[in-house]
């Protein structure tokens, strides 16, 4: 009986260790006897000690090789980038039969600037849309670099060189100006990428009509270039205009199906030079319609006031009138100012 005893006592304090927050959880109940003045009201709980908090404040990383969400597709975009140029400028010093240098050029051009992004984005935050607009103008760059290049005639290792040099500016110009944290706007890559979209379709079309009216053949060097005129001139428009969606489904659709129906009935009645000035025209009347209707239709979203509680001070170019009658120009440094 003694050892049956013990045996229970053991039993139940090894449960009593196991479970060491029951007792602890289960508030203590009154007993019948106490008045009721005396007993808490229902609905309230004993306080319950609560985990620490983590002692810094601030904004956390997305994870522990990443700042933020988006970070390793740049990574790997500069890797593809780094391989792609590289071997372009390897290929530039092999000589006939040989690729020694192309496939060393692909390994340390990947390498140097997967290394870019990778740090890039362990120490930086990117967004998902920002990723998606640096890629997209690393690789319209690349192209632009490519085609200038071919039209003007350069060597094997110049091209190479352009073309690493805009496929560049082309991913961090992105990145520096929307760095902060934050990621753009829908309202604004869609911008972006719509401008771009109809700057390649109207530069082509006057490719088209240049290549109907001369012998010198299509030119494809303006229309690979367009892309990236098209982003910069959409990233300028989405500072001063905020559309939504009413906006891009007039926008996107309107010119295009204007210009295609244009040149679809133009095409069996007319020479190509004839079609392209159909299409050119039909499109930039579809720009003037859609610009009409969203005069009459679209109310721009409210303006947000933003205050900043520090000062920010950084310096820019100031360019300014100068001279006798003030009929020159002057640059020099200056400062902005956000308060």
């Amino acid at each position: 009986m003694r050892a049956l005893l013990l045996l229970t006592c053991l039993l139940s304090t090894a449960a009593g260790a196991a479970q060491p927050d029951r007792a602890n959880s289960q508030p203590e109940s009154s007993s019948p006897d106490e008045p009721e003045w005396a007993r808490p009201p229902p609905g309230t709980r004993p306080a319950e000690s609560s985990p620490a908090e983590p002692s810094g404040t601030g904004s956390q990383r997305y994870s522990r090789f990443s700042a933020g969400p988006a970070g390793p597709s740049i990574a790997v975009a500069q890797v593809l980038l780094g391989v792609s140029s590289g071997a372009i400028l390897g290929n530039s010093f092999d000589t006939e039969g040989k690729t020694n240098n192309l496939y060393a050029g692909a390994m340390l051009g990947g390498l140097a600037l997967g290394t870019t992004g990778i740090l890039y984005q362990y120490y930086f935050p990117v967004q998902r849309r920002e990723a998606l607009l640096a890629t997209t103008a690393s690789l319209a760059g690349l192209a632009g670099g490519i085609a200038y290049a071919n039209n003007q005639g350069l060597g094997d290792r110049d091209r190479a060189l352009l073309a690493l040099i805009t496929s560049q500016v082309g991913m961090f110009t992105p990145l520096l100006i929307t760095s902060g944290g934050k990621d753009i706007s829908g309202a604004d890559y869609g911008l972006i990428s719509l401008t771009s979209f109809y700057a390649t379709v109207v530069v082509g079309l006057i490719e088209f009509i240049h290549d109907a009216q001369t012998p010198g053949g299509y030119n494809y060097a303006p229309m690979l270039m367009a892309p990236a005129i098209g982003m910069a001139v959409g990233g300028l428009l989405s500072i001063p205009l905020e559309l939504n969606g009413l906006a891009f489904s007039i926008l996107w659709p309107t010119p295009l199906v204007l210009g295609g129906m244009a040149f679809g009935l133009a095409a069996p009645l007319s020479d190509n030079a004839a079609t392209g000035r159909a299409g050119l025209i039909a499109l930039g009347a579809g720009f003037a319609i859609s610009a009409m209707a969203l005069a009459v239709l679209y109310t721009p979203p409210p303006l947000e006031q933003l205050s900043s509680s520090e000062l920010r001070i950084a310096p820019m170019p100031v360019v300014m009138a100068a001279g006798r009658d003030n009929r020159g120009l002057a640059a020099g440094p200056g400062l902005w100012v956000q308060f």
